[in-house]
């Protein structure tokens, strides 16, 4: 059995001298020494330790001291365990246990990670007897497991091994030739995704822990980031799964056996069109943009514009957008040069007028749809209507 560090500094051994005796446990204490020291017996099991002092997580290398001061803040029980002197360095264990309730029962958590002088080593530290990984990984599971065990299933924590809420998501259709069981699927580029998402990355000590997250792992990312990283994955990892759900929350794991990613849409943040006949319905659309003062435009004529603005540009060249707002008014920007960004349009529905006016000779658009600044597709500069300039 390990000899934990004594809590007087002046009982602390000398370097190079032998570890004291294996089937002593001396335990932290926060009183000054004034509490009796546990010495279990075989029948009588120690009491968990109190939380380390100051002074004591002082003398700790800069990470250890860290991961002792968030483990001691979200929960868990301290100890530091002397290894004694190896080639000059002062060689400490750090071992972490917890107790804490989830919904149906009580997770005893271990948690164990080593310090050769101010090094870490992940080859040797773990977590409920699995290989820990790098210290960043390590410290964020310590942060985050009471939270994780206090919500469990009721938020939505998805199990390894566990189906996947809502409809597939996949790359490709089903074939023509399939004839299994019926299979309701989404095509990723079909999916009804949104312009920004929060990324959860569940943790769950009992699934491989996600090794494969969009932008890093940050927290927000775009709609084309998720949707990008969708097509990618599922096209790579052949065992990949990721569904919808009815609430369009995108679930995604490597594995049956993976820690599960979730991406929440923020749905004020609109909705991208990829396909301007599902999402433009309206017969009349009230449009600004450019300077120009607000013209009506035609259902067809809004989801031209927008069909030549998403259409993609050259290599490295801004890409252009369009979003299907909260309001239902339809918001898009073509491409831009690099170094200028295109001028946003916003295009909200109205009623259609009683009278369209003449048509253009040359292209055929009506009059009021020409734009002084861009063709969008078949619309000529023949025709202009008046800006605000």
């Amino acid at each position: 059995m390990p000899t934990y560090l004594p809590s007087q500094f002046g009982d602390r051994p000398q370097p190079g001298a032998a570890v004291t005796d294996p089937g002593t446990v001396e335990a932290w204490e926060t009183d000054g020494g004034a509490g009796p020291r546990a010495e279990p017996t075989a029948d009588t099991s120690a009491a968990r330790p109190a939380a380390p002092s100051a002074a004591e997580v002082a003398e700790l290398p800069p990470r250890a001291r860290t991961l002792a001061e968030a483990a001691t803040a979200n929960g868990w029980g301290v100890t530091v365990t002397s290894e004694g002197i190896v080639e000059g360095a002062h060689v400490r264990t750090v071992t972490l246990t917890g107790a804490f309730p989830t919904p149906t029962t009580t997770a005893e958590l271990t948690a164990r990670c080593v310090w050769y002088g101010s090094s870490y080593w992940a080859e040797v530290s773990e977590r409920n007897g699995r290989h820990a990984g790098g210290f960043g990984e390590f410290l964020a599971w310590v942060r985050e497991a009471p939270a994780m065990c206090r919500a469990g299933r009721e938020a939505g924590w998805i199990q390894p091994g566990s189906p996947l809420p809502g409809t597939e998501l996949e790359i490709v259709p089903l074939p023509q030739w399939y004839d299994g069981a019926p299979r309701e699927r989404i095509v990723v580029r079909d999916a009804r995704m949104y312009a920004r998402y929060t990324q959860t990355i569940h943790h769950n000590d009992t699934g491989i822990p996600v090794r494969e997250a969009p932008g890093y792992g940050q927290p927000h990312l775009s709609g084309d980031a998720v949707r990008a990283f969708l097509g990618g994955s599922l096209g790579f990892w052949l065992s990949s799964q990721a569904t919808i759900t009815d609430d369009e929350t995108i679930i995604y794991r490597q594995t049956n056996g993976h820690s599960a990613i979730t991406f929440t849409p923020d749905r004020d943040s609109g909705v991208i069109i990829t396909h301007p006949e599902r999402y433009i319905t309206a017969a009349a659309y009230r449009v600004t943009g450019h300077g120009r003062l607000p013209q009506v435009w035609t259902q067809a004529a809004v989801r031209e514009a927008v069909s030549a603005a998403t259409r993609p540009g050259p290599i490295d060249w801004p890409d252009g957008w369009a979003l299907l707002m909260p309001d239902e008014s339809v918001r898009f920007a073509p491409g831009g040069f690099p170094w200028k960004s295109g001028d946003v349009y916003i295009a909200e529905p109205t009623a259609p007028p009683q009278s369209w006016g003449p048509r253009c000779g040359t292209c055929g658009w009506y009059v009021t749809e020409h734009d002084p600044a861009r063709g969008w597709g078949r619309r000529c500069s023949t025709s202009q209507p008046p800006t605000d300039s």
